[in-house]
């Protein structure tokens, strides 16, 4: 069984601005596994998290002048090669987790870990009309960059890129991630 994206975020309004123990480990998702098992999200390999959309989490940090910015990229999908050079962006995995998303930023401390106010990412919503025209715009330049020379290359695109997923420098798995400028942008300055 499992949940709405509705359903999920009346469950998380419960969570937010409370400290919670988790202890902090290698596991970057961890903190996003955390808040699925408080929620009651079962932890499946299913495409998609809820029934009609996705959970995503990212960490933030302070600057020096105060202002709160995400602290690093957020991990979307896995990136199949395959996947790549078959779907066009409207049938890509990448619009499918994209398409509804709830984006949880959270703070931690040491051990304690805060969630904030999360922000639905909805394409159906006028609001996110340009938005989804630069994840297509940068989807097909990684995708057509890749069918003419079969070339990868993190630097391409301006919310949206590719880059190796896994431990170390040697990984060949690839995944697309959001740039910290779209969580900027779309989650804590919306």
């Amino acid at each position: 069984m499992s949940i709405t994206i509705a359903q999920l975020h009346e469950k998380l309004v419960l969570l937010i601005d409370t400290e919670i123990n988790q202890p902090k480990t290698k596991n970057k998702g961890e903190t996003g596994l955390l808040l699925e098992t408080l929620t009651g999200i079962p932890h499946t390999s299913n495409a998609l998290d809820c029934l009609d959309g996705e959970l995503k989490t990212f960490p933030l940090k302070k600057l020096t002048n105060g202002s709160i910015v995400a602290k690093e990229t957020l991990a979307v999908t896995m990136l199949s090669k395959d996947s790549l050079k078959d779907d066009d962006f409207a049938s890509s995995k990448v619009y499918n987790k994209m398409k509804r998303m709830l984006v949880v930023p959270y703070q931690r401390t040491g051990d304690i870990i805060v969630y904030k106010k999360p922000v639905l990412i909805d394409f159906t919503e006028e609001k996110y009309k340009s938005l989804i025209k630069e994840i297509e715009n940068d989807y097909k330049t990684i995708r057509e960059k890749y069918l003419a020379d079969g070339t990868l290359k993190s630097e391409d695109g301006k919310y949206l890129q590719n880059r190796t997923k896994g431990a170390g420098h040697g990984s060949t798995s690839r995944a697309f991630y959001l740039r910290p400028q779209f969580m900027n942008e779309y989650v804590i300055n919306s």
